[in-house]
């Protein structure tokens, strides 16, 4: 819901895709209020099946990753592994790119900003992260602007790094002159990118983000994948 709210404040949305949406993910989706008003495909297959002819392209986002991301590729689709629940599995989400022969990168958070715990992110601040970042092709600014201060130790900020916080929210809605295409996908995983929230269900989120260039314009697609806690 957060992904689907922060993408509708672009002024140019991705398009949204939801895999992996049948059993019970598809019953608690259908409870969702307005749920089958969103503008957004609905998909039963997984992103590994989706996409097995991209397989090559995909990268997962996972903190436990060695690679650290300089650039968002236009030839890759990025992953975000997300599993809500209370407690936290380390380590599942890098296992399970390692188990699928996916890629796996992490976002250059620490040559940035140092985080007052874990690097540990929830999938909607990944996403906005990408988005402000394909807005703005700088790292530092989508961080300050979407990672809230209290998980920061940023207590002796510069000017230019006060300019840049933000409340985590797409506030010029200007998603930039980049067509955007969002997929939600299905997955398990503790998610290197996410913050487990206390009392939820075990869910999993994954968001893909793809660009796609062509004459006129270059083209970004992100993937969220969700998934019950029984496919991790």
């Amino acid at each position: 819901m957060y992904c689907y709210a922060v993408n509708n404040r672009c002024t140019s949305p991705g398009h949204l895709w939801l895999t992996g949406c049948e059993g019970n993910m598809g019953s608690h989706l259908n409870r969702i209020p307005g749920f089958d008003k969103w503008l957004i495909e609905k998909e039963k297959q997984s992103y590994i099946e989706a996409l097995q002819d991209q397989k090559e392209n995909l990268v997962y986002l996972t903190a436990d990753a060695e690679t650290i991301l300089d650039d968002l590729d236009p030839k890759k689709i990025y992953i975000i592994g997300g599993l809500v629940d209370r407690n936290r599995w380390k380590g599942l989400t890098m296992k399970k790119a390692e188990e699928q022969g996916v890629q796996a990168a992490k976002l250059p958070i620490g040559n940035y900003l140092k985080m007052s715990s874990s690097q540990v992110l929830t999938v909607n601040q990944v996403v906005e992260i990408l988005l402000r970042y394909l807005e703005m092709k700088d790292w530092k600014a989508a961080f300050f602007q979407v990672i809230p201060q209290r998980k920061r130790c940023d207590t002796d900020l510069g000017d230019h790094d006060k300019e840049l916080e933000g409340d985590g929210k797409l506030e010029n809605d200007s998603c930039a002159e980049n067509q955007k295409k969002m997929k939600l996908s299905e997955t398990d995983s503790e998610g290197s990118e996410r913050e487990v929230e206390n009392g939820e269900n075990v869910k999993d989120n994954v968001s893909k983000l793809r660009e796609d260039t062509d004459s006129e314009a270059s083209k970004r697609e992100i993937e969220v994948d969700k998934s019950e806690k029984e496919d991790v």
